[in-house]
Parts: C-alpha cells; structure tokens; sequence
C-alpha cells in the first residue's frame, strides 16, 4: 500500500513538476509557476489525506477482530506501524495544505485554489486529532489520556511504559537534532541566497536564527532544571 502511495507521489510530482519547469521563465521569478506548484502540492495532500482515512478505517475494523496469539502479536505489530505512517501523513498533509494557501495568496492564484487549501488543512487538522483519539479505542485496557487533556504529551508519556518512553525520547532527541542541523543548512542557504541574487532575506534568517536559538534553549534549560 505504501508503495502505491509513493508510486502516486512521485507520478503527481513527476507529471506538473515538468509542466512548472518548461514553463519557467528565470527572469520573472517564482510566480509563473505558482499554478503549478499549487497544483502538486494539493495532490500530495489529497493522497496523503486518502491513505490516512483509509488506514484509519482499517485500523478501527482490525481492532474489533477477537484474535489471540501470534495473530493478536501481528496486528498490534501492524497497528503500531500503520499508526506512525497516518500521523506522518497527516502532518505531513497539514504542512503542504498552509504552503499551498501561502503560493496562493503570495502569487494570487484563483480563489478556488486557496479555498481548497483552506478545506484540505481543516481535514488534515481533523483526522490529525481524530488519529491521536484512536489509539485509545485500539488500546481500551491503557489508561492512556484524551488529545483534548491538557498537558497531553505529558501525560501520554507517563502512561507509557519504559520501553516505550525510551522510543519516544530516542525519536524526540534525533528529530531535534536532525531540526538543529537542517534549520543550520537553511539559515546558510537564505544568506547564499542573499548574496548571490541581490534579493534579500534577512527577515527569513532573523526568524530562523530565533527559532534556533529559542528551541535550543529551551531544550538545555529543560535539562538544566532536572
């Protein structure tokens, strides 16, 4: 099923990405292109918003099958992994649904394009929460916390077990790290920018200096004060 997903993707991305780049006109900037781009970045969403919904439901059915044994050791297995590629999509089709209303509005697309972003971000919000809910009807006999509790995270991470809390921290720690070096890489890439095109971006490298900064404090104070 992934394959297919990606298949799409890449055929979605392959097909108008071509279109953006025979159309492309380096003299007039990114605006020629923002149909294009609006375009692609909505089918991603589509399909990633279809296979999340998809999976969900197969999720729900899975859970109410009565197996035991190896048969009950494999779904939870496949729950387990189906669970993280629906959160990886729908935030991934959350991102892509705000950049395709941000090419909309920035290169004035027609009104049904933001309209559309404007639908596929609610989606993406709602089975985004409706997905963290569903780990507490697959897992009935967990005192887990609603995704409406305050403190959510907090919570969710002392219903988790030790195995389980050593996995999420472990995920935690790479993706800010892996955060700190791309925001590094993209802060060097808008001062390049800057240099050789003559355009400026010193609001965009001034808002991810802060975050860099603002993240890493965080982080450090946060285990400063343990």
């Amino acid at each position: 099923m992934k394959m297919v997903i990606w298949t799409l993707i890449g055929a979605a991305i392959g097909v108008f990405g071509m279109n953006a780049v025979l159309s492309f006109d380096s003299t007039a900037g990114f605006p020629p292109i923002g149909f294009e781009a609006d375009i692609v970045l909505l089918a991603i969403t589509v399909i990633l918003l279809i296979f999340s919904t998809v999976s969900m439901v197969q999720m729900k059915k899975k859970s109410q099958l009565d197996l035991t044994g190896d048969k009950e050791d494999e779904r939870d297995v496949w729950q387990y992994k189906r669970f993280s590629d629906v959160s990886l999509c729908t935030a991934a089709a959350l991102v892509l649904s705000i950049l395709a209303a941000a090419v909309a509005i920035i290169t004035v697309q027609p009104a049904w394009i933001l309209i559309i972003s404007g639908v596929a971000f609610m989606v993406s919000a709602i089975l985004s929460v409706f997905s963290s809910g569903l780990v507490n009807s697959l897992y009935p006999e967990r005192n887990l916390p609603s995704p409406s509790d305050k403190n959510y995270a907090e919570k969710l991470l002392a219903a988790s077990d030790e195995g389980e809390q050593f996995v999420m921290l472990q995920g935690l720690y790479k993706t800010f790290s892996t955060m700190n070096l791309t925001l590094l890489m993209a802060l060097l890439v808008f001062i390049g920018y800057s240099v050789i095109t003559g355009d400026s971006q010193l609001f965009s490298i001034f808002v991810i200096g802060l975050v860099l900064i603002g993240t890493n404090a965080q982080y450090l104070i946060t285990i400063r004060n343990k």
